[in-house]
C-alpha cells in the first residue's frame, strides 16, 4: 500500500469524510481501501498545513539546528502538546519531532538538517589522477564540504568523500587508479604462483593469531557486571588493545568478534553518560567508606551511608550491583553458597529397602563417605561393611572426595569375592551415580541399590558404624597430620573387626562370627 499514490484530492475528500463524522473510521478504511494510520497521517498533516500538507512532495524539508533545540525543549517542558508543537515549529510529522527527543535524550548533538542531493551528488565522471587532487586539496581547505565540492567539481557526493579518505590513509598515491584485468591462474609464472602462496598462508597465519589473541581477551561464556550497559564492550575492548599492542587490522579483529567497523569506531567516540559518571563517583566513595569501616556494612547499610552522602534516594539494588562490580563484600554474616545440585548419570531403587539382616556372608553390603579433620585440613573415608556380621569389608583414606576414592575402595572388596554377587547398597551420591561405578559393578555381577531422596535411615548400618567409629575413637583426640589420623583409623577397624565383641553376635567380634559362618 505505500507505493501506491493517492492525489491530493483523494486525500481531501478522505479527510472530508473522517471529518464530517457521517462515516465511522473502519468504514472510510473499508470504502477508500486504505489504512487507519493512513487517515490519521492525513488529517494531522491537513490540520497543521491545509492543503499543502497534502500534497507530495520529494524534497525534504530543511530545519536548522537552533530550531530543532528549541522544539525538544519545548516539547520536553509539558507546556506545549505534541501537536502543537509541531505547528508552532511547522514541523512535517510527529515521526520527525520523535526523532529529534529521541537524539536529544541521548546526548546526541542535532545538525543542521543538510540539503537535498542535487544531480552533481549522485551522477559521477571519469576523473585523471591531477584533477583528483585538485579536487581533495579543495575539499580540504573549505573543511571538507564535499557537498559544495562536488558541485563546483562537477562530480558525485560519493567520489569526493572516498577520494579524502584515501588520500588520508594513504597519500597522493592513493589516488592512483589501480583498476585493471588481473592475470588468471594459467597465465600465472611459477614464482608469481608462490608469491600468491606465501601471501595466503602470511594471510591465514595472521588470522589464526589474531583469532588466539582475541579469545584470550574475551570469555564468551560469561557475563561480568559492568557499569554502562553498552553490549559487547568487552568485544571493543579486545579490538582496541590487541590493535595497540599486537599491531592487528581493526578489520580482521572486527570480522572475528562479528561486529562491524562502524560499530566500534562509534563505541571509540563515545563519551560515557551522566549515569555512568555519577557510578563512578558512586564507586568512588562506595570504597573509602569500605575500607574506612573495615568492611562491616553489607548493601543495606552502605545503601543508607550513601543516600545521606549524596544526599538522594539511590535504590538498594542499584547499589547492591555497584558493590558486586567493585568486589566489595561484608566481611560479617556471610550466606554460605548454595549447593549447585549435579545431574545423576545412573539411578537405582532402594532395593535393600531397610532389610538390613543377611543370612550368609558377602550378600549385602552398604557403603558410605564420611569426612575427618585434622589440624586445619580434611580427609574422606570411604568403607564397605558386610550385613551379615558386620564387619568392614575393605576401606580408603584420601585426601579428596572423588571418584578414585570410592572406585579404589570397591576394587578391594571385590578382590576378596570367591564366586558371590553380594547386593551393594548406598546414597545418592555423585560417585555412586556415576557410570565408572555403575559399570564395575556390572562387571562383578553386583546389584545396586540406593536410598531415597533425603531417607539417611535407608543406609543405617553405614551411618551407625560412623557414629561409633567417631564416639570411640576420632573425638578422644585431636590429630594434627595425615599420618596420625591413618593410623588412627587402621587401629580402630582392626579393632572393630577382631576385638570389639558384640551381644548381637553371640559375644563374638565380627570376623570370628564370619569365620564360623564360613
Amino acid at each position: 500500500m505505500s507505493n501506491i499514490y493517492y492525489s491530493i484530492d483523494f486525500k481531501y475528500e478522505v479527510v472530508m469524510a473522517y471529518k464530517g463524522g457521517g462515516y465511522s473510521l473502519s468504514k472510510i478504511c473499508s470504502k477508500y481501501q486504505i489504512q487507519k494510520n493512513t487517515v490519521y497521517r492525513w488529517n494531522e498533516k491537513f490540520e497543521l498545513f491545509g492543503m499543502e500538507g497534502l500534497a507530495d512532495t520529494k524534497i525534504r524539508k530543511q530545519y536548522s539546528k537552533e530550531l530543532k533545540e528549541a522544539a525538544v525543549r519545548d516539547y520536553l517542558s509539558g507546556e506545549y502538546s505534541q501537536n502543537e508543537v509541531l505547528r508552532k515549529y511547522e514541523i512535517a510529522s510527529m515521526g520527525v519531532l520523535g526523532r529529534w527527543i529521541k537524539k536529544y535524550n541521548s546526548h546526541s548533538e542535532l545538525k543542521d538538517t543538510g540539503k537535498g542531493r542535487s544531480s552533481t551528488m549522485t551522477k559521477g565522471r571519469k576523473t585523471t589522477w591531477e584533477e583528483r587532487i585538485e579536487i581533495v586539496q579543495d575539499a580540504l581547505t573549505n573543511g571538507k564540504n564535499y557537498q559544495e565540492t562536488a558541485g563546483k567539481h562537477q562530480v558525485s557526493y560519493q567520489q569526493v568523500y572516498q577520494w579524502v579518505r584515501k588520500y588520508e590513509a594513504g597519500g597522493w598515491d592513493a589516488l592512483k587508479d589501480g583498476r585493471g584485468r588481473s592475470k588468471s591462474k594459467e597465465e600465472l609464472t611459477s614464482e608469481e604462483k608462490m608469491k600468491l602462496e606465501i601471501l595466503r598462508i602470511e594471510k591465514e597465519n595472521e588470522r589464526l593469531r589474531a583469532e588466539k589473541c582475541f579469545s584470550k581477551k574475551v570469555r564468551r561464556d560469561r557475563k561480568e557486571a559492568k557499569i554502562n550497559q553498552v553490549r559487547y564492550e568487552d568485544r571493543y575492548v579486545a579490538i582496541k588493545e590487541l590493535y595497540e599492542n599486537e599491531n592487528l587490522s581493526i578489520v580482521l579483529l572486527c570480522d572475528i568478534a562479528d561486529i562491524s567497523r562502524a560499530a566500534y569506531y562509534k563505541w571509540l567516540k563515545r563519551k560515557p553518560s551522566t549515569r555512568e559518571l555519577e557510578n563512578e563517583e558512586i564507586l568512588k566513595e562506595m570504597k573509602t567508606l569500605h575500607k574506612k569501616v573495615e568492611g562491616i556494612y553489607g548493601y543495606r547499610r552502605m545503601t543508607l551511608n550513601i543516600n545521606r552522602m549524596f544526599n538522594h534516594q539511590y535504590n538498594h539494588k542499584r547499589i547492591f550491583r555497584l558493590m558486586n562490580i567493585a568486589g566489595i563484600q561484608s566481611v560479617i554474616r556471610r550466606k554460605k553458597p548454595q549447593y549447585q545440585r549435579s545431574i545423576p548419570q545412573h539411578i537405582a531403587e532402594n532395593v535393600l529397602n531397610r532389610e538390613f539382616t543377611s543370612e550368609k556372608p558377602n550378600e549385602k553390603w552398604v557403603t558410605d563417605v564420611t569426612e575427618f579433620k585434622y589440624g586445619s585440613r580434611k580427609a574422606y573415608l570411604n568403607a564397605i561393611l558386610d550385613l551379615h556380621d558386620g564387619s568392614i569389608i575393605s576401606y580408603v583414606l584420601g585426601h579428596s572426595n572423588n571418584n578414585k576414592l570410592v572406585f579404589q575402595t570397591l576394587d578391594e572388596a571385590i578382590g576378596q569375592l570367591d564366586g558371590e554377587h553380594p547386593l551393594i547398597h548406598s546414597d545418592r551420591g555423585f560417585q555412586y551415580t556415576s557410570h565408572g561405578f555403575k559399570r564395575r559393578l556390572n562387571q562383578a555381577g553386583m546389584t545396586q541399590s540406593m536410598s531415597r531422596v533425603g531417607k539417611c535411615i535407608d543406609n543405617g548400618p553405614m551411618e551407625s558404624f560412623w557414629g561409633t567409629l567417631k564416639c570411640e575413637k576420632y573425638y578422644l583426640h585431636k590429630y594434627e597430620s595425615f599420618e596420625n589420623l591413618t593410623k588412627a583409623i587402621d587401629e580402630y577397624i582392626y579393632f572393630y573387626n577382631h576385638e570389639r565383641y558384640q551381644e548381637k553376635l553371640n559375644g563374638l567380634s565380627p570376623v570370628e562370627y564370619r569365620t564360623k559362618a564360613a
